[in-house]
């Protein structure tokens, strides 16, 4: 009953991802290449070139000082969707690796006098937590007791450098590995 009030209180330990690129924000972005956008000129300038200022070959009637633009178009329209649809695919399988991830990463906390394994997403407000070496901190938290504790907060900070808790700094941060202690 107190895990279910908290939890409507507070929430729960979860944070949606933000939602997926689409396939054409995908393309969009290929064509964004500065490479790609200078072929794209260079290709309309052919383009406009062979139709509008055609070469006059002897014995040839035929205007085909287009298809040199259309061919580079058709290059970089090939190469956009391509790469398109890799990232797109680099995108999904991450997304279900990520999720994959996430409902099997499991913590150790007390509840009731009792240590109990559960899912990340179903901590708490007010669960104390077990952390050990090498743990990855699911939520922000406050230190009750601990020995000699150092985290890596270099995932917010950007500083290497391992960062002591204890009884001067007790918070503990989402995000940051728990490297002795």
């Amino acid at each position: 009953e107190d895990l279910d009030n908290r939890k409507k209180v507070f929430g729960a330990n979860y944070i949606p991802p933000k939602p997926p690129k689409t396939f054409l924000q995908f393309l969009l972005d290929a064509l964004k290449d500065t490479i790609l956008i200078i072929l794209m000129v260079a290709a309309i300038v052919s383009l406009l070139l062979g139709i509008f200022a055609p070469e006059e070959c002897e014995g040839s009637e035929d205007n085909t000082g287009w298809i040199d633009g259309f061919a580079i178009i058709v290059a970089v329209i090939i190469v956009a969707l391509v790469t398109a649809v890799n990232d797109y695919q680099k995108e999904q399988q991450f997304r279900g690796l990520q999720s994959k991830i996430e409902g099997e990463h499991k913590f150790t906390v007390i509840r009731h006098g009792e240590p109990k394994e559960i899912l990340n997403s179903e901590i708490v407000v007010g669960d104390l937590c077990q952390v050990k070496y090498g743990d990855l901190l699911p939520a922000d938290g406050v230190i009750v007791q601990s020995n000699d504790l150092k985290v890596d907060e270099s995932s917010l900070t950007g500083e290497s450098d391992l960062v002591k808790k204890g009884q001067k700094d007790i918070l503990l941060l989402a995000g940051t590995h728990v490297m002795e202690g």
